[in-house]
């Protein structure tokens, strides 16, 4: 399994439609997961308010699918809190999920900020996302050294070949290689 994370508003759906496709792997939303298997609603403005209750319904939800050997899990290594405030994930969550290869996708604050009002209709402020998605980035970087597995870092819109090949690779057992940003 591939694990992509990002921070909401990044373009997860978006590379995923792209590459998952192009690729011919199916890749499945943590988000939708949660929903389905627990009957969760995640509300326009990202606040969870049980995030490590949603994480059990995530491992539920994918240990009860018959899913294919390689597939991509898009999902978060923080979620905001029902504060609003960044909170990381429990690493056992991503222990039991046991992705072979870690992707951050990143994009501009500005961006981010812009997706998020016309998506969401929601005001969110280019501080408080450039340490949402700086946190998201440090907390992926540190799951994948306690897990031992590869990791990228990739904007989304402009390096999808990039990330294509990163995915490539770990398909083919006998390459390996990392990419660190």
């Amino acid at each position: 399994m591939i694990f992509v994370g990002g921070i909401h508003g990044v373009g997860k759906d978006y590379f995923l439609s792209k590459v998952g496709k192009k690729l011919g792997l199916e890749f499945y939303s943590a988000s939708e997961l949660i929903e389905q298997y627990g009957n969760v609603s995640i509300g326009s403005d990202k606040k969870t308010q049980n995030i490590s209750g949603n994480q059990d319904y995530l491992l539920q939800a994918i240990n009860s699918k018959k899913l294919p050997k390689e597939y991509i899990l898009n999902g978060h290594f923080c979620l905001l809190n029902g504060d609003g405030k960044p909170e990381r994930i429990p690493i056992e969550t991503f222990y039991e999920l046991s992705p072979n290869r870690i992707i951050i996708l990143k994009e501009k604050p500005e961006i981010i900020v812009g997706r998020r009002m016309i998506r969401d209709r929601q005001e969110v402020f280019v501080e408080d996302t450039k340490r949402f998605q700086d946190e998201e980035i440090a907390y992926g970087k540190e799951v994948a050294k306690k897990l031992g597995v590869p990791i990228a870092v990739f904007n989304a819109r402009e390096e999808n070949n990039k990330a294509m090949e990163f995915i490539s690779v770990g398909l083919d057992k006998n390459n390996f290689f990392e990419i660190k940003k």
